[in-house]
């Protein structure tokens, strides 16, 4: 005996799909509109773009199942266009795994350059407000550190703004760099730089009741990050450069992400 089955309409399933298909499509286009009338609303040229951007990253750790970050995928990329993004640019030891891993973040779309020189692209970023940058992921020593350069007064306006993936057991593989100021309300997490020559950076903010964890260190310059989103004139970070951290600053603010 055979299971009887009713023949599936097939026009009507497809008429169905495409009527979704319309609808999704209308829904993104109106949501990217939207990006770019809330855009310059949230600050200058070079916090809006950081902002959007800070906000997408976040929804990605916050989409679950294939679907939805495909979805979300599509509709960052658009967003970031909307926000004014016009380049991006790359730096890294492995050019190619960074390349995807910036394709991943930012899309097809916008235009992306190679530099093997991390201090052109993070200039590029300085003097182009259009333009992003996606380097390697803080490591821990040697020569391919680029984070102190953002010690350097010139690059005073470049904050970190993002961490790629966003939720990898092995943790980061590439940081987003834009210029900022960033809006208090966007992101997790603070990141700062500051000079530490007696590695008491952890004790100053434990009084805090903040905890640090530390990405890198060079010389006497430690890159932290501590888990409560800072803005610039908190006290805490008086406290703290009285307490011995020379030159302390906000450089970046993430989204929550996975470490491992």
């Amino acid at each position: 005996m055979t299971d009887q089955t009713d023949p599936l309409n097939v026009d009507m399933l497809r008429t169905q799909i495409a009527a979704l298909d319309e609808t999704m499509q209308e829904a993104l286009a109106r949501r990217t509109r939207l990006v770019g009338h809330l855009a310059p609303l949230i600050g200058d040229g070079a916090n809006n773009l950081a902002t959007v951007i800070m906000d997408g990253l976040g929804e990605a750790v916050l989409s679950e199942g294939t679907h939805v970050q495909s979805g979300w995928s599509n509709a960052f990329a658009l967003a970031t266009q909307a926000a004014g993004l016009a380049k991006v640019m790359v730096s890294h030891s492995e050019p190619l795994r960074i390349w995807d891993s910036a394709r991943a973040i930012f899309g097809h779309d916008v235009p992306m350059l190679h530099d093997s020189d991390p201090r052109e692209v993070l200039s590029a970023v300085v003097e182009q407000h259009d333009t992003v940058g996606v380097l390697g992921w803080m490591p821990s020593a040697g020569s391919g550190q680029w984070w102190p350069i953002l010690n350097e007064s010139r690059y005073h306006t470049l904050r970190i703004i993002g961490a790629w993936p966003v939720a990898d057991q092995e943790g980061p593989f590439s940081a987003v760099v834009a210029n900022g100021p960033l809006s208090v309300k966007t992101g997790r997490k603070t990141i700062f730089i500051a000079h530490d020559d007696q590695h008491k950076v952890g004790r100053i903010f434990s009084e805090f009741d903040l905890t640090v964890k530390e990405f890198g260190r060079a010389r006497s310059l430690v890159l932290f990050e501590v888990d409560e989103r800072m803005a610039d004139d908190d006290a805490r970070i008086k406290g703290a450069r009285m307490g011995g951290l020379d030159g302390l600053r906000i450089v970046g603010a993430l989204p929550a992400y996975q470490d491992g």
